[in-house]
């Protein structure tokens, strides 16, 4: 053992440090999960009616995502099985209300907003790796930017990472990759043409509701109370382009969050 190598373990010894491995955030593009996902089959009772010639997609409603016994915090609540994907885009945590989801509003529920829009889900997989130093659950989801595109109906594609460190500083991370991308970003106000109109000169959304004026972009972080605007107006008139990614972190109690774009996680 080198002089060096000898002095760090000494030290450990003498003052009881542990250096745990630690995740970081680096530029560019991540990567594509290359293990087997577990494809949840869409409930044929989800059907969506009015749209007959694409069966098997859920339209307005949450699919419960399995944790694998990880707990992730957010804002101070431990979630382990009432973590949901909603079919408009966005992790839903705590109790869902999947009709109001089309255009999530502050203080609607707690989530995380990726591209929150009127869409259709239409697969969606998952696989769970825990090691000791990380816990990480993959999705993979595809959806139909349906407002907009209904006719040719073609499919969009993210995976999602969320991931916990177990050591150290037991920071989480929301990863993004876009596999492919949607015309239509989403809901917000920083947008200034909206396909569903306007009533009284404020912008609605296809249900004819109100976009919450404090919502800067539609990938976005509410508490439940109040919208944290990470991302600024980012992506708010622009969808994020095909085979880039883009990173959300924050403490070990999922309070207060960072956004980093073109970038991803190296675990």
């Amino acid at each position: 053992m080198s002089k060096l190598r000898s002095g760090l373990a000494n030290d450990r010894r003498r003052y009881g440090c542990y250096c745990a491995p630690s995740a970081s955030i680096i530029s560019g593009p991540g990567y594509l999960y290359s293990g087997s996902l577990t494809s949840v089959t869409i409930p044929g009772s989800l059907f969506d009616a009015s749209t007959p010639t694409i069966p098997n997609t859920l339209d307005d409603g949450d699919v419960p995502i399995p944790m694998a016994n990880m707990v992730f915090n957010f804002f101070g609540t431990n979630y382990t099985n009432n973590l949901y994907w909603s079919s408009n885009n966005a992790l839903i945590f705590g109790t869902s209300n999947p009709v109001a989801e089309v255009n999530i509003t502050r203080n609607l529920v707690p989530s995380i907003l990726l591209g929150n829009y009127d869409r259709l889900l239409r697969t969606f997989s998952y696989a769970n790796n825990i090691t000791t130093n990380y816990s990480i659950t993959t999705l993979i989801v595809t959806f139909y930017d349906w407002y907009m595109d209904n006719i040719s109906a073609s499919t969009y594609q993210y995976q999602i990472r969320l991931i916990k460190e177990n050591v150290g500083y037991q920071r989480q991370f929301v990863e993004v990759y876009v596999i492919s991308s949607p015309p239509s970003p989403g809901f917000s106000t920083a947008n200034i043409t909206y396909p569903s109109g306007s009533q009284n000169g404020n912008p609605i959304d296809t249900n004819g509701n109100p976009i919450d004026s404090t919502k800067n972009s539609p990938y976005n972080i509410t508490n439940g109370t109040v919208f944290l605007n990470p991302c600024g107006s980012t992506y708010s008139t622009a969808s994020p382009s095909a085979n880039t990614s883009f990173v959300f972190s924050s403490d070990s109690t999922g309070t207060s969050w960072v956004f980093t774009n073109n970038s991803h996680v190296n675990v």
